[in-house]
């Protein structure tokens, strides 16, 4: 199932006492061969690499032990944790960005997320994209990544909230009071986002919304704080709270 034909040389070791507690779901980004990004991947000079490579047509290459540092993140946050590249396992797939996940890469990533999960114990949660802890920087693996569908499959955190061109109503800015911003920034740092408390939509909350919304309402990445998002922050918020008590009681 896994190949191991090439090793990266770009890793180091994971920060002392780092427990693999996330999955970063990467796009390449780039239209070219998969060799190309393979070898760039195997490059000294690069700096970057991941654990783990899955071609379009389903295959996957183990280019770092799972156990070593891999540089696939970057600068990056979630829930506390500034150094996600000592605390998680980084997986890219080889697409453009504009294209559609092929069905046999999407299943082999099925089949490999189901492995790592159970050899490393990570709460189904804790499945992300670069976009969620690059917020602003990284926008990868997109809004044509199949997040619904690894739900489905009893992966990550989704919500089943929908949306509808004809349903949204678009909260106006002067009709927004700053308790309400508030209750939603702290939400929103509660799942995990890096975010100030401020009060105001600035420039890092419109940010931050955009990250939400391209993980989980796709349908529509504007950065704005509509009824819909409210009701998917709510959502996804409250399912991400009851998962982190779940696991401390146990």
């Amino acid at each position: 199932m896994i190949k191991d034909k090439y090793k990266s040389p770009n890793y180091n070791n994971r920060v002392d006492g780092s427990k693999i507690d996330y999955i970063i779901i990467h796009y390449t980004g780039v239209n070219a061969p998969s060799q190309s990004i393979i070898k760039w991947f195997l490059d000294p000079l690069s700096k970057v690499s991941c654990h783990y490579f899955i071609d379009n047509n389903g295959t996957i290459y183990s280019l770092v032990n799972d156990y070593f540092r891999a540089w696939h993140a970057g600068k990056s946050y979630w829930n506390g944790c500034r150094d996600i590249n000592s605390q998680s396992i980084g997986i890219e797939l080889h697409n453009s960005g504009i294209e559609d996940f092929s069905g046999d890469q999407i299943n082999a990533l099925l089949k490999l997320l189901k492995l790592l999960i159970s050899k490393h114990s990570i709460e189904r949660h804790n499945i992300l994209g670069h976009s969620d802890v690059s917020v602003g920087r990284k926008i990868d693996p997109g809004i044509k990544f199949p997040w619904q569908f690894l739900n489905r499959s009893g992966i990550g955190v989704y919500s089943e909230m929908g949306y509808t061109k004809k349903s949204i109503s678009i909260i106006k800015m002067a009709d927004q009071t700053k308790p309400t911003i508030m209750s939603y920034q702290k939400k929103l740092i509660e799942i995990g986002f890096e975010l100030s408390v401020s009060g105001i939509i600035d420039e890092q909350t419109k940010k931050v919304v955009v990250a939400f919304q391209t993980h989980w309402r796709s349908e529509l990445v504007d950065g704005k704080i509509d009824q819909n998002t409210i009701s998917v922050i709510d959502d996804i918020h409250r399912k991400i709270t009851d998962a982190r008590n779940l696991k401390l009681e146990n």
